[in-house]
């Protein structure tokens, strides 16, 4: 059978949050690279939210810093929605 893989959208409001975490570009998207690869194939590896329809998923630290992404997905695609310092 197929593996479903989901189109991964980054959100404007991701994006931002992301160069403000890391302002390079290359290594900043490096940076969620295998992040997207997994949430693709399987979103349910992160964990609800208090709304039943973001999902959060713990990253590598950034200086010191625990980093979460936040997300929401459909059966065709999985939307970053934010990734923030916690």
């Amino acid at each position: 059978m197929d593996e479903l893989i989901r189109q991964v959208v980054r959100e404007h409001r991701f994006e931002r949050e992301l160069r403000s975490l890391i302002q390079d570009a290359i290594p900043a998207d490096q940076f969620v690279e295998a992040a997207e690869f997994l949430l693709a194939r399987n979103p349910l590896i992160g964990t609800h939210t208090q709304d039943p329809v973001i999902w959060a998923m713990p990253m590598a630290p950034i200086r010191d810093a625990q980093i979460v992404l936040y997300y929401a997905f459909s059966d065709s695609a999985v939307w970053l929605l934010s990734i923030a310092r916690v």
